[in-house]
């Protein structure tokens, strides 16, 4: 497999995922657990036994010229190795997810690329695509929530055999393995002390989701976060509602939204189109902020009605942007 060609049409709020294993114990012992990826997210899959180059973790903590920036000593990374001229890290998925070590024979690497990261993660193996609706995907509850919550985004129930899927939160992991970016794009904003417009935002991840509320917050933004679609959506209803029984526009109540593209219940296509379906939401300046606005997903986004479409390292110039769009809209110079 090399790259994705999904072509799912825009809002119907459906996703490609694949499905990787990771094998634990052996015996009477032996357990299967099954894991989703986002096609869009996965560049290659290969065996770790055709890796070119492969050069495992250096005990100076020095790291190879044309690596990421991410720490060298980390126990999660493996080593690294060439990639298409680029030498990208091996992580331990496994590691980060706190289970016993897979076995050494037939692992297969997952070479990714989300967020404008390349990276690679060591797995059992992988074993089919999976479409299925965000609606399937159900997010974690209770003590599950709390336990799981940045590393598992949410399950889908799978059949023949019956198995569920648990879908990775992997911007987590990358989070894990260098602190610092998520703080560096933090302090690229330019700080507001005026907090003149109200903002909503979704993710489903939670390091993506506590940036762009905090990005947002320091450029002047007073903001309510969600962890997925449907909970934001939800809120939106509840604006809808009272744009109905006070006759005042939308603009009263809430200026901006700014949603992540994958989550679950609902993903960011399908929550614009609805926004913008909706004739007392359809004025709200609404952003698409995702780690897989390609240039399909930009087609995708300007066919539901998005206003603007941005990557997830651009927090800063989506934040400066939402303030001189709200600006002249609503001519409230703070």
């Amino acid at each position: 497999m090399t790259g994705s060609k999904i072509l799912l049409e825009s809002g119907t709020n459906e996703v490609e995922l694949l499905e990787l294993y990771l094998d634990e114990g052996s015996g009477d012992t032996y357990k299967r657990w099954s894991f989703g990826l986002n096609v869009a997210k996965v560049k290659k899959i290969v065996r770790e036994a055709d890796l070119k180059n492969f050069s495992g973790r250096k005990n100076n903590g020095s790291t190879p010229q044309g690596a990421p920036d991410i720490d060298p000593q980390s126990p999660l990374v493996l080593g690294m190795f060439e990639f298409m001229g680029t030498v990208i890290p091996l992580i331990d998925l496994s590691g980060w997810l706190r289970m016993e070590p897979v076995s050494k024979d037939r692992r297969m690497v997952l070479v990714t690329e989300f967020n404008e990261i390349v990276s690679a993660f060591l797995v059992s193996g992988v074993n089919r695509i999976h479409r299925v609706s965000w609606q399937e995907l159900e997010s974690l509850q209770g003590d599950m929530a709390k336990y799981a919550e940045g590393t598992i985004i949410g399950t889908v129930k799978l059949t023949d055999p019956d198995r569920i899927l648990q879908v990775l939160d992997l911007e987590q992991a990358m989070e894990d393995l260098n602190p610092a970016r998520d703080k560096a794009a933090l302090e690229e904003v330019e700080e507001s002390i005026d907090c003149v417009y109200q903002a909503l935002c979704a993710d489903d991840s939670r390091s993506m989701r506590n940036l762009v509320q905090k990005s947002l917050q320091r450029g002047g933004f007073e903001v309510e976060a969600y962890p997925n679609g449907l909970e934001i959506w939800k809120a939106l209803e509840e604006i809808s509602e009272k744009v109905t029984k006070t006759g005042l526009h939308v603009s009263e109540f809430i200026q901006l939204v700014v949603s992540d593209i994958e989550m679950p219940g609902m993903d960011g296509h399908a929550l614009t189109k609805r926004i913008k379906e909706d004739p007392n939401l359809r004025d709200l300046t609404v952003y698409l902020f995702s780690s897989l606005i390609t240039e399909e997903l930009l087609h995708k986004g300007d066919a539901v009605g998005a206003n603007r479409q941005y990557s997830k390292p651009q927090i800063a110039t989506l934040v400066k942007q939402a303030r001189e769009d709200l600006n002249g809209l609503y001519k409230r110079d703070g």
